[in-house]
């Protein structure tokens, strides 16, 4: 099997380790930290070496972590111990270089994250090429603390406090900041990173660089979040036991967490289920991949100009249209003032900002779509006002271009009756901030074809979203999973439940924000239209729930329309604070009812799980992986439990029907009633994953 880090060692006796490569297994595979530690045994040994730089081949550093090893590692017919050797040899290696006598110094030409950047924390020195890549200790995205001592060299580099700030809340920094950070040691350009490296070989000093700490106390634990209380555990040792020991113990920690229902649902979502998306395992076969060069996005306003930017930034050229030059002016100034804040924060590498907006063209002209490979259409949610943005942009595009239009509740197949060419017509449903939400989700229309959706799917992967796709229904899949957890809120209240009790359940969910906050923030005049129009749309099947009267109601009668003006289910002052409005309790009629966090949480979470099956059962979404995958990254569905369907699954089948029977009998609540099918699953002692999206 060829070497995962290969070592050249030049005329000045400074070696490059180069670590990482395609062909062989990733951590924690033996193979992979075997390789490693034979150079740094080599390093060690070897008279004529100096020193050592660690790099990565091409643009990465490392290779990370094998997800589905790592699941295969943690099941319940392997033993601790398999993952607890696997874990101490890691550890071992990253010992050897950082207690070297002979200086090992980390070169980062592009992202190092989780178990890399440890290799990179055991270094003496970290040098970083300039660019867009970002590093740091994210493993508790994936429900995991660090492997490999990650937390307790963090904490010794910048102190306990920041460390633990940057590992539960798994930061990743850009160059600029990771220099102020003092997690990187200096930053060159790509060109300039193995010989500013080789320098610092040269140059350094056997002593580390390392800050003092204050004593710190682990908070008390939250079951959902074990990753955090290991963090917490971890750190707190660090003025109490020897370092060495408190290296065991972080690996001790790392293994039991490994092993938990939480980092292993997690690891199977966000591991194993984002990398499938990414990799387009859903794409029609037997088409070319289509590389797009230019796109042209509609409308300039927040939406549009967000596509806009990770467009150019993914190297295409954008010609953004609004209704006249001066307003697609307005949303590119807009761009450049986000682009300047984020440029001084440390966010944003100046070049790469710079030749981003260079690729921007702003213009009122629909006739500057002639040459583009894809339109995507942010205009309003409008029916009329998309259908005539339709008709205008296909008039001036090439025919073979695609027409995408950004939309989160209107049905595709009545937006595409407005094109001649529906089987080019598809929707891209973008979440806001477009920058940094990381789901696309691709709805196929009725006349879709495979060509459009597989080239649609490319275009994803070219921007650097994760894909999802679903068919073409009401709300989709993520906007109707979302309104059922407004729903079951709003119904809520008008129960009585008390709305500091609905937003404590919703906190409890472990989602970031309780759903009447995040109904205002949306706006509660847009949610009344929706279902004024969704009235209109089923007639006489319509159901008007209580929750939707109230919302109604405040909205028609009260002027209560959300955020943007100031008061909605919160009244919001000027300088960005808010309380719950006094009187909602009378608008709510005086009624109240006992309702414990407990009761609240599960009913916020039920609802969108139910919702979810429904769309399963509906044929909306096909996998359950890709359902939980995008509830976890579209929405925040709380990620301790690897989604929704994978919450139903924890739960196991039959003791989540039961809690759902319960709570539906107690709060008179059908939208949480089981549906048939999850009733044949609990019956059988099945699971939604085994039955692969077929219910």
């Amino acid at each position: 099997m060829t070497s995962s880090a290969e070592l050249e060692v030049d005329a000045d006796g400074i070696a490059t380790l180069t670590w990482g490569r395609a062909d062989v297994p990733r951590l924690p595979a033996d193979a992979a930290v075997d390789s490693l530690a034979g150079a740094v045994q080599r390093v060690a040994t070897d008279a004529s070496i100096v020193g050592a730089v660690i790099t990565g081949e091409g643009t990465t550093f490392g290779f990370g972590l094998n997800f589905e090893a790592l699941l295969t590692i943690t099941s319940g017919a392997t033993a601790a111990s398999v993952l607890r050797e696997a874990v101490d040899r890691l550890n071992d290696t990253l010992r050897a270089i950082e207690s070297s006598a002979k200086p090992f110094v980390a070169a980062l030409a592009g992202h190092a994250l989780g178990v890399d950047f440890e290799i990179a924390l055991a270094c003496r020195d970290r040098v970083m090429a300039t660019g867009d890549a970002v590093v740091g200790l994210v493993d508790a995205k994936l429900g995991l603390p660090p492997m490999a001592g990650g937390a307790l060299r963090l904490a010794r580099l910048v102190g306990v406090q920041k460390a633990r700030a940057m590992l539960v809340r798994a930061q990743s920094l850009s160059p600029t900041q990771a220099l102020r950070a003092r997690l990187v040691d200096e930053l060159v350009t790509p060109g300039e990173l193995m010989r500013a490296a080789k320098r610092r070989v040269e140059r350094s000093q056997a002593a580390r660089r390392e800050v003092g700490f204050d004593a710190f106390t682990a908070p008390d634990p939250d079951p959902r979040q074990p990753a955090r209380a290991a963090i917490d555990a971890t750190l707190a040792e660090l003025s109490t036991v020897p370092y060495d020991a408190a290296l065991d113990a972080a690996a001790a920690r790392f293994v039991d967490v490994a092993r938990g229902p939480v980092a292993r649902s997690m690891v199977r979502t966000l591991g194993i289920g984002v990398a499938r998306a990414n990799a387009l395992a859903r794409r029609p076969a037997g088409f070319p991949r289509q590389v797009f060069r230019r796109v042209g996005v509609l409308g300039a306003g927040l939406m549009g100009s967000g596509i806009a930017w990770v467009c150019a930034r993914a190297g295409m050229h954008v010609t953004l249209v609004d209704v006249s030059d001066a307003a697609a002016e307005r949303g590119l100034s807009r761009l450049r003032d986000q682009e300047k804040a984020a440029v001084a924060a440390g966010r944003s590498d100046a070049d790469a900002s710079r030749a981003a907006f260079a690729r921007i063209a702003a213009t009122g002209r629909y006739e500057a779509l002639r040459d583009v490979d894809i339109v995507v259409e942010a205009v309003f949610e409008d029916r009329e006002v998309k259908a005539e943005a339709t008709r205008r942009a296909e008039a001036a595009m090439d025919a073979q271009a695609l027409f995408a239009t950004n939309t989160s509740t209107l049905p595709i197949g009545g937006l595409a009756a407005a094109s001649v060419r529906p089987d080019r017509f598809i929707g891209l449903h973008f979440f806001s901030p477009v920058p940094r939400m990381p789901l696309l989700e691709i709805i196929r229309g009725a006349q879709t074809s495979d060509r459009t959706l597989a080239a649609a799917m490319d275009f994803a992967q070219q921007i650097g979203k994760t894909p999802i796709v679903v068919k073409d229904a009401r709300g989709f899949y993520t906007t109707r999973v979302v309104m059922a957890y407004q729903a079951e809120a709003f119904d809520m209240l008008a129960q009585g439940v008390p709305a500091e009790r609905v937003e404590a359940g919703g906190v409890a969910t472990g989602m970031p924000i309780p759903p009447l906050a995040l109904s205002d923030a949306v706006a509660l005049d847009l949610i009344h239209q929706i279902n004024v129009q969704t009235r209109i749309d089923l007639g006489g099947a319509y159901r008007q729930s209580p929750g939707y009267e109230l919302v109604g109601r405040m909205v028609e009668r009260l002027g209560r329309t959300g955020k943007k003006s100031g008061k909605g289910f919160y009244d919001y002052d000027g300088a960005g604070r808010k309380l719950l409005w006094p009187g909602l309790a009378e608008a709510v009629g005086g009624a109240t009812i006992e309702a414990s966090v407990e009761d609240v949480r599960d009913r916020l979470l039920a609802a969108q799980a139910l919702e979810t099956v429904r769309a399963l059962d509906e044929g909306v979404t096909a996998d359950p992986s890709e359902a939980d995958v995008g509830a976890i990254l579209g929405w925040g569905f709380a990620p301790w439990t690897g989604g929704p369907l994978s919450y139903i699954d924890g739960q196991g089948v039959a003791a989540f029907v039961a809690r759902c029977d319960d709570l539906a009998d107690r709060y008179r609540s059908e939208r949480i009633r089981p549906t048939s099918s999850l009733r044949k699953i609990a019956a059988r002692s099945g699971t939604v994953y085994d039955l692969n999206g077929s219910l």
